[in-house]
């Protein structure tokens, strides 16, 4: 008897141990054959691969695409910057402001200071206050000096914005005080010379100022002593305050040039020289701009007018005002020298118009009232031998203390500066905290 499709494929029951039967779990399906699975998982594979191929191929489309556009960005800045900087150089002449600034702000037409010193020197040189319009007055002033120096020369535009600023007036206030330069910017031009930029030139310009006012009144004392020497030849008593005068001014010279070449050479030039070389390589504005703020914070810096120098600055105030007071202690000594030297001259005359006469040169009472006279004054001079010891007391005290902050400092042109305002140890024998080698300065502030 032909069996069923279904009964053939059923498998037999297992009988139990109760006697009953369980059925036997129908057969799987047989698997399938290693090579068919094979091609599935390779298959799929390859639709991966080719998804994965795809999206890297579409992302190195957008990362080229982004690339392109890039450079395209930065060569239409490029060109855009070099034109804007063609036309602030040609239109606007910005290299020719910016060389200005350091011809009058930064005291570089040297002709034109020391003509302007001279003018300002007859009006304000020992005069409290300020003259009557003294804005107008000074600003004519420096009129004249461009017109009798080189700075004729300069460009028309330039000597257009060159204007003169008058500060704030304290109490006892010379014009010296408060005389101050200015330069005018607008337009274009500002972007680069902010009113911060310019409020940094004008600290700069009051420094460099008082500064070589200082250089211009040591020179007017080195003058006062070789002409006045050769007057006061006939009073021998009078050589030994002459002598502590010309000792002193000395000292005061000395540590001055020093000061001056620190400043116009290490400082100056060499800020000018790199900010100089760095615009002419700049290829768009923001460099100018970031060259000029980083030479003006240099300057700053530098010249002792930043926070951290404050003490220095104190110092060197200090010394200024020692220098100014040399010069008011000498006028007052070669005044009197002076007017003693023309009553012993008009006395003499006297005497050889009535000997000439043929009278008697002088009268008992006359000879003991010169007499008297005479060693009045002789009396004086222990005093005024006494104020330039202690001006130089003073003086030689507050260099001093400057140059242990300089020892001190961390800018190592700085250091150098000390050793070379006392290259003799003339203080060093004075102040034991300046006994230490200039290398064991280096170490300790560079450990410090």
């Amino acid at each position: 008897m032909a069996l069923r499709e279904d009964e053939c494929c059923a498998r037999p029951a297992v009988e139990t141990r109760s006697g009953g039967q369980h059925p036997q779990p129908p057969l799987l399906s047989p698997p399938l054959p290693s090579a068919e699975r094979g091609g599935f998982g390779c298959q799929r594979r390859r639709e991966e691969e080719r998804r994965g191929l795809g999206r890297a191929a579409t992302a190195d489309f957008f990362t080229d695409l982004e690339n392109a556009f890039q450079g395209k960005i930065d060569a239409a800045y490029f060109e855009t910057s070099k034109y804007l900087l063609d036309v602030l150089n040609k239109k606007y002449s910005l290299l020719d402001h910016m060389q200005a600034m350091r011809r009058y702000l930064l005291l570089g037409q040297g002709d034109f200071i020391r003509h302007l010193m001279d003018l300002l020197k007859d009006c304000w040189t020992g005069r409290p206050g300020l003259p009557a319009e003294p804005g107008s007055v000074a600003l004519g002033w420096s009129q004249d000096a461009v017109r009798a120096t080189n700075a004729q020369f300069d460009s028309p535009e330039a000597l257009r914005r060159l204007d003169v600023r008058l500060l704030e007036v304290s109490p006892g206030d010379t014009g010296w005080d408060v005389f101050s330069l200015d330069y005018h910017v607008d337009g274009p031009i500002a972007t680069v010379f902010t009113r911060e930029c310019m409020s940094h030139y004008l600290r700069v310009f009051n420094f460099l100022w008082r500064a070589k006012r200082m250089e211009y009144i040591l020179t007017d004392i080195r003058k006062g002593h070789m002409c006045n020497a050769k007057l006061l030849r006939n009073m021998p008593e009078f050589s030994g305050v002459l002598h502590h005068c010309h000792i002193l001014a000395s000292e005061m010279v000395h540590f001055i040039h020093q000061m001056q070449y620190y400043i116009t050479f290490e400082v100056l030039e060499c800020s000018w020289d790199e900010l100089w070389n760095k615009v002419q390589q700049a290829q768009d504005l923001d460099h100018i701009i970031a060259a000029h703020e980083a030479f003006l914070d240099t300057v700053i810096s530098r010249c002792l007018l930043d926070a951290d120098s404050r003490a220095l600055l104190n110092q060197l105030r200090a010394v200024f005002d020692q220098i100014i007071e040399l010069q008011n202690t000498q006028d007052a000594i070669y005044r009197a020298a002076l007017e003693e030297l023309q009553r012993r001259l008009r006395f003499e005359e006297r005497r050889q118009q009535r000997e000439a006469e043929g009278q008697w040169g002088v009268t008992a009472a006359e000879e003991e009232q010169e007499n008297q006279r005479v060693r009045e004054f002789q009396e004086s001079i222990p005093r005024l031998c006494s104020q330039l010891r202690l001006l130089t007391h003073f003086y030689q005290g507050i260099v001093q203390q400057f140059l242990v902050l300089l020892t001190t400092s961390p800018d190592e042109s700085l250091r150098f500066l000390s050793f070379r305002l006392d290259f003799n140890e003339h203080y060093r024998a004075r102040e034991p905290r300046l006994r230490v080698s200039l290398g064991a300065r280096g170490r300790r502030s560079s450990h410090t």
